[in-house]
């Protein structure tokens, strides 16, 4: 009977951890689904989009490795809470102001919520997990992102055909704190024990950091995800820009084919992971990634108006299998690669590279797309980032 009880029990954090991350994920990309609207409506160009994420990501890496200090605190289920917490009171300061500046608030909330959750919701399966479940219940944890990016893509642009932007974003708000008060009655033995630093929070930071940068796959990892951070973000940051202002998609359109991104991002996560558990390696599933996601931009910057939407699917399918599934296979590589006892702070400093990865290429890409009169340049531009980590990765195989 207690097997049985534990395994409903790991299933049901399952699903409250999956859902803390599907809203995270879902209300961070808010902006880049409305922004056409926005840039209507509010005279915010299309190019704010990159400081609007850069905000948000700049403060999730921040947060992400304060994550272990904020946890001697709280525990992960109440600091998570407060994440989303954190969430509606960014969207509820642009609703109350809607402005460039209130935009990129919003943005800073947001990733003040987003950075803590996947440390989070680690440290809660753990906890709550049957250890023969691990792998499959952190792998299915993982597509909590793309499930978000699935919601935003399909759900907020299916409300603005029946109502305002404003009225949308309300709608997303009320659901937020809906979920804050019923998350509030979580079971209390779901929760870990709170664990005391040994360490002071600047060292255990600067120990991690030169772990990280003295191992060379972890290196090698930490700095590919700056390179594969850029190219996830450009797809969900531009692509409805660019399918609906460039190609002339509605709006509704536009989303179905960015979610169709998102779903094949679900897939591939599992699916990557399972390849690298049963028949590849990591490093080998990495490279492959890679040279799949140099595939899906050049396939990106290809389509023209004339493209066939079949084709045009098809292209997201793959970007976002590749593009968006990376994360797994990376996450777990992180974590077999550190040492003993220190896969936390060591996934905070490499999710530290990711996020400054975020923060510098959405910007980058909306200025060189603005420059070039095209988004299409912006989405060939990634071959840079891509090509690098292609030749990291290439340069460190013995050290996998």
């Amino acid at each position: 009977m207690s097997t049985i009880a534990d395994n409903k029990k790991a299933w049901l954090v399952l699903v409250l951890t999956i859902t803390i991350q599907s809203l995270g994920s879902m209300v961070l990309l808010i902006p880049p689904v409305l922004i056409p609207v926005l840039s209507t409506d509010l005279d915010i160009s299309t190019s704010n989009l990159g400081l609007y994420i850069a905000c948000a990501y700049l403060t999730a890496m921040t947060m992400s490795v304060c994550t272990g200090m904020l946890l001697t605190i709280t525990g992960p289920i109440r600091l998570s809470i407060l994440c989303i917490a954190s969430c509606a009171i960014g969207m509820l300061l642009f609703l109350l102001l809607p402005s460039l500046p209130t935009l990129l608030l919003m943005g800073a909330f947001i990733g003040a919520g987003y950075g803590p959750i996947t440390p989070c919701s680690s440290q809660i399966l753990i906890k709550n997990t049957p250890k023969h479940r691990l792998n499959l219940i952190f792998s299915i944890k993982q597509t909590g992102v793309p499930l978000g990016g699935v919601l935003a893509a399909l759900l907020i642009p299916a409300l603005l055909e029946v109502m305002s932007w404003h009225s949308a974003m309300l709608v997303i708000l009320l659901a937020l704190i809906v979920f804050v008060c019923i998350a509030l009655f979580t079971p209390k033995d779901w929760e870990p024990e709170n664990t005391v630093m040994t360490t002071s929070f600047k060292t255990e930071f600067i120990n991690a950091l030169k772990t990280v940068f003295r191992t060379p796959a972890l290196r090698t990892l930490a700095l590919s995800s700056f390179c594969f951070s850029i190219c996830q973000l450009t797809l969900m940051t531009y692509a409805i820009t660019f399918l609906n202002k460039e190609l002339g998609f509605a709006l509704v359109i536009a989303g179905m084919l960015l979610s169709f991104s998102q779903v094949s991002s679900v897939i591939g996560r599992i699916f990557w992971g399972w390849l690298a558990d049963r028949f590849f390696s990591p490093w080998s599933m990495l490279v492959f990634l890679a040279l799949g996601m140099i595939t899906a931009s050049l396939a990106v910057y290809s389509i023209t108006p004339d493209t066939s939407t079949l084709f045009i699917a098809l292209f997201f399918i793959l970007y976002g299998a590749m593009g968006i599934g990376w994360n797994g296979v990376y996450l777990t590589e992180v974590a077999r690669k550190s040492p003993e006892g220190k896969s936390g702070s060591i996934t905070g400093v490499t999710l530290s590279m990711t996020y400054l990865g975020v923060v510098v290429g959405p910007p980058l890409i909306g200025l060189i797309s603005e420059y070039m009169g095209s988004y299409a340049y912006g989405f060939l531009f990634l071959l840079i980032p891509l090509g690098i980590a292609l030749l990291l990765l290439l340069g460190t195989r013995k050290a996998f």
